[in-house]
């Protein structure tokens, strides 16, 4: 199978358990999935039913218990800490419903740290860093922010600051766990209409988690988790 038509991610009877008393109860119950390369997949689901363990699985955030998990057909479970961090630094964007800005810095500062780690040594000039932050600033619509705090800025605008600093570096997945959750109406459709716009225009693949079914038909396909397996 040629790169082109295998999956970015492939998972195979993954399995994950929590504690409970003197317990132990899956959430996550032997679910297969896999991603391919431009596809939009939203995972739907009531509260607890393991979507938020789903997304941290799939993106090597949480460890898995049973199962299988590749990327770009490597092995994710047998992978060396190291190797995974290499591995994810080039491959995933992550962005989460309450921001995880660094609240001392300021906008540039916080798009600053993501791209630098995320650039290959001998391209990590200060003219190049620079350009790349401001581009993606621009396609956010925060060019003139770039120096203000970020704990001044609304819940929208952080939002679009998440969104820069998760694709800066033009991963080859996003992971949006429930972007617009903390925003009101007018701002959760402004912020889901630039994801999806971004993630078009770099040819990133998305798993969004979000509790809006008029979201989730804006992607590709819809999965809903019931009780830690997909329902039908």
């Amino acid at each position: 199978m040629s790169e082109q038509s295998s999956p970015l991610i492939r998972a195979e009877n993954i399995w994950k358990h929590f504690i409970c008393g003197n317990q132990m109860l899956p959430i996550i119950r032997g679910l297969d999935f896999s991603l391919s390369k431009g596809e939009s997949v939203t995972i739907m689901g009531d509260s607890g039913s393991g979507k938020s363990t789903f997304l941290n699985l799939l993106s090597g955030l949480e460890s898995l218990d049973e199962g299988r998990l590749f990327w770009r057909g490597e092995s994710v479970s047998t992978a060396s800490i190291d190797n995974l961090a290499s591995m994810r630094r080039s491959f995933i964007g992550f962005i989460f419903q309450s921001f995880h800005l660094i609240p001392d810095l300021n906008v540039y500062e916080n798009l600053y740290l993501s791209a630098q780690i995320g650039t290959d040594l001998n391209r990590r000039s200060s003219g190049a860093l620079r350009a790349k932050i401001e581009a993606h600033l621009a396609r956010v619509g925060l060019s003139d922010r770039s120096d203000q705090a970020v704990n001044t800025l609304s819940g929208g605008e952080k939002q679009r600051v998440a969104i820069a600093r998760a694709t800066v570096n033009e991963p080859s997945i996003l992971f949006a766990d429930e972007p617009t959750g903390n925003l009101d109406d007018r701002a959760s459709d402004e912020i889901m209409a630039l994801l999806l716009d971004t993630v078009r225009e770099q040819g990133t693949s998305l798993v969004l988690v979000t509790h809006n079914p008029n979201f989730a038909r804006l992607t590709d396909r819809a999965l809903f988790l019931r009780n830690g397996l997909f329902d039908g």
